[in-house]
């Protein structure tokens, strides 16, 4: 296993060696994973010209987090000098300037290796697209890493990235966390601003429920990213400048922690059932005080409520941005967009009435929250399927109702932060167990998921389900064009 971007940041400290060197060693991990078709375009000259420049800033005796290190960004996000085509074939302009996360990152010295394949406009939890094809998952490619960070995922699963940046609308970031055996966390709504996302989701529909976050191999690892991350930039109205805790600081002993599994909607397997009950014991050890709970009755229609806002206009703003070709289109997304599973507005008072439920449900599920330092839950109802199926043994006919997802849909409505970090492994595949903390109690989800990480392993316990993704194994990648973009 490659070391945490942690411990990389400490042999750069100590001049063991260079940001060059590690660039280097990184581009070349990406060379060994290209089968995985997880990174959709490279600027290599510019990831070492950035490397070079940080390591004059640390022969001038600089010092941070993120100084030298390699990260890779999901493809949603602008970075100039490589394209941000949001697996569309509408959209092929290059950005003009970062985007505010990815501008944070660079100033902080981190070298940007590419940028990482997802479903076409984030809507999906299978990571393909008519642009650059299916990715597949780092320890099995008969299945899916999902999604939309699917490509981070996958990429970082892989061990050929130490970090990598997200988005979470749905469970964007939680879902591959917990399919690929990482560490994610979707902070609160407004922690991290969203500008430079694409497309710009403030005026839609969804207003406020996507989110960037960070993704990666430990809990040290994300927090420090998150750290940089965080904050307002004056520019994305729902980023206010509320202080980012010490998370390093919790008292792990003191915390009151509820967990479930049930929820009335998914139908968890036995496995991950098992996984949030070993992470209940795992912080009852460490001192918390934990609990079986039972989450409000509303959380029932946290699903529901996503996809129906998603579809307020029936879909029209999508397509009007992407156009309704089928050859553009993988068939999952033009069945979402056109027939939406749970319908959408037929008129502003309806939307509306939407958004006063959608509120609702959200100070519903804040209040029983707030009971608690620490909700344990699962993520997904099963581990990762097959591509193209849903998981947990959910009939096919019923995959785009997408009711396997509802525990990371109920903390979207909520707007809480919510970490996955793995606990299990189960048949090879990592089992991920959801992590969450009132509103701006980020520092809670992290020294939650450290005493997991120290419990179970964390990323190293899928160690030896890494052996085939230097075997040269290719992917069907069919239904796309597999071509990443490079200068």
């Amino acid at each position: 296993m490659e070391p945490t971007a942690t411990a990389w940041r400490e042999q750069l400290r100590r001049g063991e060696l260079s940001a060059v060197e590690l660039c280097e060693h990184y581009l070349a991990r990406l060379d060994a994973v290209a089968h995985l078709n997880a990174v959709v375009a490279r600027d290599d000259e510019a990831a070492r010209a950035a490397a070079a420049a940080a390591d004059a800033r640390i022969r001038a005796g600089e010092d941070g987090p993120l100084l030298g290190i390699p990260l890779t960004v999901k493809d949603g996000l602008d970075a100039v000098g490589m394209p941000c085509r949001t697996g569309s074939l509408a959209r092929a302009d290059q950005p003009v300037r970062d985007a505010e996360v990815v501008r944070r990152v660079k100033a902080a010295g981190a070298v940007v290796l590419g940028k990482t394949n997802m479903p076409e406009l984030g809507m999906s939890y299978e990571t393909d697209n008519r642009v650059y094809g299916r990715t597949d998952h780092p320890f099995d490619p008969r299945r899916t890493p999902g999604g939309s960070s699917g490509g981070e995922g996958a990429v970082l699963g892989a061990d050929a990235s130490p970090l990598g940046i997200g988005t979470d609308g749905g469970g964007s970031i939680r879902v591959p966390s917990a399919f690929c055996g990482l560490f994610g966390l979707r902070p609160t709504t407004g922690r991290v601003p969203g500008t430079g996302a694409w497309p710009p989701g403030r005026a839609g529909s969804t207003f406020d429920l996507t989110c960037v976050g960070p993704m990666g191999r430990g809990t040290a690892d994300i927090a420090s990213l998150l750290g940089v991350l965080a904050g307002p930039d004056l520019v994305d109205p729902f980023a206010p400048p509320v202080p980012f805790a010490d998370w390093t600081a919790v008292d792990v002993s003191r915390l009151r922690v509820g967990w479930y599994v049930e929820d009335g909607v998914a139908a968890p397997v036995s496995e991950v059932r098992a996984a949030v009950e070993k992470a209940a014991v795992a912080l009852g050890e460490a001192g918390a005080t934990v609990v079986e709970v039972v989450p409000p009755a509303g959380v029932r229609r946290a699903t529901e409520y996503f996809f129906r806002a998603t579809a307020a206009d029936g879909g029209e703003r999508l397509l009007d941005l992407v156009g309704d070709r089928p050859e553009d289109h993988v068939p999952q997304f033009l069945e979402l967009v056109r027939h939406p599973p749970y319908g959408g507005s037929t008129s502003a008072a309806d939307y509306f009435a939407l958004l006063q439920e959608i509120f609702d449900l959200r100070a519903e599920v804040r209040r029983w929250v707030a009971d608690y330092d620490v909700v344990l839950a699962p993520v997904v109802a099963g581990p990762a399927p097959l591509h193209g199926e849903p998981p947990a043994g959910v009939p096919g006919e019923r995959y785009l109702r997408y009711e396997s997802f509802n525990y990371t849909h109920t903390y979207s409505i909520a707007g809480l932060p919510a970490g996955s970090a793995p606990v299990a492994v189960s048949d090879g595949l990592p089992i991920g167990v959801q992590v969450v903390a009132p509103a701006w109690r980020e520092d809670l989800v992290l020294a939650a998921q450290q005493v997991l990480e120290d419990a179970f392993g964390g990323f190293a316990m899928t160690d030896h389900l890494r052996a085939w993704t230097g075997s040269g194994a290719t992917a069907d990648t069919s239904s796309g064009r597999n071509r990443g973009e490079q200068r």
